[in-house]
């Protein structure tokens, strides 16, 4: 599958699906485009599906250390060398970060956004102040240990009930080189401002479990009132990672906000 060249770096990413709309997916910290085995067989029957790795996670290289600050523009060369004009955005946790961003900036080029189990990207410094409270207790448990697992990954209903799954997720998130933040980078660097947000004019979606330990429901839903036109949609007994955890969920939810949007 393709590497593109990009500035700065180099893309890995899969194009599957032949559909008149398009759909990229962009994955967190815990994967790559990997995550999305889950997905990307029901979704390419209708549209044609980009996965990718993020720069730095995966295959895609990182030349100049810009990490997480190029991910929009990364989006935006990808697009362009692809030849699509408009495309929603499936983002989970960081690539929260990717999805929003982008669509700050290139609004007219996204026609949906679905900000899986992340507020990233949403340019309320109070959130973020409160983010980096909870992050920094999190910082306390023990990242090899069990309970690392259970609080920042996936809900407690999924630990218990599919530990081979859990495993798998392990393994994907092995497969990537160790994170590497670009110096001095803080969570608001680059997101939308919030008086942007009153006037995106995307539709996006908000899905947020109730049992994240990771990125809190309340502060999702805290950013999702920010966003003009947005709703959320919490989901009992769901983790950090929604789409992992409850894909027939997942799936079925994203369906059916696409299918408003297009008026299907």
């Amino acid at each position: 599958m393709p590497m593109l060249p990009v500035t700065g770096g180099e893309l890995y990413y899969e194009d599957r699906g032949d559909g008149e709309r398009s759909i990229v997916f962009a994955h967190g910290a815990g994967g790559n485009h990997m995550s999305w085995w889950q997905q990307v067989p029901r979704f390419s029957q209708r549209y044609r599906c980009i996965t990718i790795d993020h720069r730095g996670f995966g295959q895609s290289l990182d030349h100049s250390g810009e990490g997480i600050r190029a991910y929009p523009r990364d989006l935006e060369e990808l697009l362009d060398h692809l030849g699509i004009a408009s495309t929603a955005i499936i983002a989970q946790s960081m690539g929260g970060f990717t999805g929003m961003t982008f669509a700050g900036r290139h609004p007219e080029r996204v026609w949906a956004l679905v900000m899986a189990n992340t507020f990233l990207g949403v340019g309320d410094e109070d959130l973020m102040a409160k983010a980096r409270e909870h992050w920094a207790n999190l910082a306390q448990i023990d990242p090899g240990g069990p309970a690392y697992e259970q609080t920042n990954m996936v809900g407690d209903r999924f630990e218990r009930e599919h530990p081979e799954r859990l495993f798998l997720y392990q393994q994907v998130r092995a497969l990537n080189p160790p994170i590497d933040l670009p110096e001095g980078y803080t969570v608001e660097d680059g997101a939308v401002p919030v008086a942007d947000l009153a006037n995106l004019g995307v539709p996006v979606l908000f899905l947020a479990g109730e049992e994240d330990g990771t990125i809190p429901i309340e502060l999702t839903a805290a950013a999702q009132q920010h966003v003009a036109g947005s709703r959320i949609e919490r989901v009992p007994e769901a983790g950090h990672s929604l789409y992992w955890e409850m894909p027939e969920l997942f799936n079925a939810r994203v369906d059916a906000f696409f299918d408003e949007v297009l008026g299907a």
